[in-house]
């Protein structure tokens, strides 16, 4: 089963008063799929997919002269697709735990490598 988010990400993360080539109400869509979820190489993949929009999205080096306003920007709105995606696995890869969780016999999670 395939599951499309189409996010509107909001120029707002852009707090730098500089204009951004982005559309405010531009969308993306980040298409993934159950299985995609359930091993590493497919939430990488979803991750990698995530980060491909956010450079999209965000005014490149050459437009704003700011490597650190591009890279804030990036992180933004890495961070708040993820957030919508949902997923324990997207947001533990995202945060730097690239352990696959899986539920115990107790239905607890616990780290699996």
């Amino acid at each position: 089963m395939k599951k499309l988010l189409m996010v509107m990400v909001s120029a707002s993360c852009m707090a730098f008063g500089t204009a951004a080539s982005a559309d405010e109400n531009e969308q993306y869509e980040v298409v993934y799929s159950a299985n995609e979820m359930s091993n590493y190489d497919g939430v990488r993949d979803v991750h990698e997919r995530i980060v491909k929009a956010a450079k999209q999205f965000c005014p490149t080096y050459s437009q704003i002269r700011s490597t650190r306003e591009v890279n804030a920007c990036i992180e933004d709105v890495v961070a708040d697709l993820v957030a919508k995606v949902d997923h324990p696995r997207l947001s533990d890869y995202h945060a730097g735990d690239d352990r696959l969780r899986v539920a115990g016999s107790n239905g607890a999670a616990k780290a699996s490598s």
